[in-house]
C-alpha cells in the first residue's frame, strides 16, 4: 500500500480534489473569492517550473522549425477551432449572452485559448525517451507566446457573444505567466546548486498547488452541476473528445511531416496537453460570473493525465525502436 501511494499519490490526489470539491466546496470557494490567492500560487507555480527549466539546451532545436510550427499552430489555432465546433454541436443552444450554451462556449474556449503545460508535457517526454530539448523548446516558446496570442483566441471566439478586455487580459498574462517564468529562470543561475537538496519539495510544491486548483473548479462548479448534471456529462465528454482528437492529430501529421519519432513523442504530449494554472487565472479574473469556467480545464486536466500516461509505454516502445534501427544503420 505505502508504495502504490509513494508511486501514485497525484492521482490519489485528483481523487481527493475531485470529491472534495463536490463534497466539501466551501474551502475552494473562499480560496476563489479571496482575490489573491489564485493569482498567486498560479505566479508560484510557473516560477518554480521555470527554475526547473534548463534552457542551456535551447539553441539545439532551434532549426527543428516544422515541429515547432505544428506545435503552436496546434495549441492556439487547431485547438480552438475543435473546442468552438465542439461547444457548438455538443453543447447546450446557443440563446444569447448568459444562456447555458453561451456559458459552455465560454468555459471550452478559456480551455482551448490556454498554452501547453508546463511540467507533465517535458516530464512525459523524458518518460517516453522522446525528444527533451524540442519540448523544452516548444514549452518556453508557447509560454511566451500565451501573452500574446491567448487573448487574441478568445477575442475571435467570443467577442460577439461576451466583451473581452483583450488588453487587460494580455497584460494579466505577462504579469502572472511570462514575469515568474524569467523570474524562476534568474533565480536558477544563482540558487540552482542549492536547490539540488531540496529536489523534492521543487519537484512536488507545484503539483499540490495544481490539486488546489483541482479542488477549487469542482468546488465553484458543484451547486451548478447538481441541478444540472447533464451538463457535467457534456463538458466530459467534450474534454475527452478534445484531447483524442488532438492527440491523433498530431500524431498523423507529425509523421506527414517526415519527424523522427523522438520529436513525434514531443509534438504528441506538447500539441495536445492544456495548462491548468493559466486558465484558472483567467477565469477567476475576467469570467468570474461563469460558474462552469473552471470546470472544463479541472476535467481536461484530468483527462490528459490519464490517457496520455497510458500513451507512455507505447511512445517509448517507439523510441527505442527507432534508436535500435539507428544503431543498427550506423557502420561500426
Amino acid at each position: 500500500m505505502d508504495s502504490f501511494l509513494k508511486r501514485h499519490w497525484f492521482l490519489v490526489g485528483i481523487a481527493a480534489a475531485v470529491s472534495c470539491g463536490s463534497l466539501l466546496p466551501e474551502g475552494g470557494l473562499a480560496l476563489r473569492s479571496s482575490g489573491y490567492a489564485i493569482p498567486l500560487l498560479v505566479a508560484a507555480v510557473l516560477a518554480i517550473s521555470g527554475f526547473t527549466l534548463d534552457t542551456s539546451r535551447l539553441l539545439v532545436q532551434g532549426k527543428n522549425l516544422r515541429a515547432i510550427l505544428l506545435t503552436l499552430c496546434t495549441t492556439y489555432a487547431i485547438a480552438p477551432l475543435l473546442a468552438y465546433a465542439l461547444a457548438i454541436s455538443w453543447g447546450p443552444a446557443l440563446d444569447g449572452a448568459g444562456s447555458q450554451g453561451a456559458l459552455f462556449l465560454e468555459a471550452m474556449m478559456i480551455l482551448a485559448a490556454q498554452a501547453g503545460t508546463l511540467a507533465s508535457a517535458l516530464a512525459m517526454t523524458a518518460i517516453a525517451r522522446g525528444n527533451q530539448e524540442l519540448a523544452l523548446l516548444i514549452t518556453v516558446l508557447s509560454s511566451i507566446l500565451t501573452a500574446i496570442l491567448t487573448p487574441l483566441v478568445l477575442e475571435f471566439a467570443l467577442g460577439e457573444i461576451v466583451d473581452i478586455p483583450i488588453v487587460d487580459i494580455m497584460l494579466r498574462m505577462l504579469l502572472i505567466v511570462v514575469l515568474p517564468v524569467f523570474v524562476g529562470q534568474l533565480a536558477r543561475k544563482a540558487l540552482w546548486k542549492r536547490a539540488k537538496k531540496a529536489a523534492t519539495v521543487v519537484k512536488i510544491l507545484p503539483r499540490v498547488i495544481i490539486l488546489s486548483f483541482l479542488y477549487t473548479g469542482f468546488s465553484a462548479a458543484t451547486e451548478h452541476l447538481h441541478e444540472a448534471p447533464a451538463l457535467a456529462l457534456r463538458f466530459l465528454g467534450a474534454c475527452l473528445c478534445l484531447h483524442l482528437t488532438l492527440l491523433l492529430w498530431t500524431w498523423l501529421s507529425s509523421r506527414l511531416l517526415g519527424l523522427t519519432a523522438e520529436s513525434r513523442t514531443a509534438v504528441i504530449l506538447c500539441g495536445s496537453q492544456k495548462t491548468l494554472p493559466n486558465g484558472i487565472d483567467i477565469w477567476t479574473r475576467f469570467f468570474g460570473q461563469n460558474p462552469y469556467g473552471a470546470l472544463p480545464l479541472a476535467l481536461y486536466h484530468v483527462v490528459q493525465l490519464l490517457v496520455d500516461t497510458l500513451l507512455l509505454k507505447r511512445l517509448e516502445a517507439s523510441n527505442n525502436a527507432a534508436a535500435g534501427q539507428d544503431r543498427q544503420e550506423t557502420p561500426s
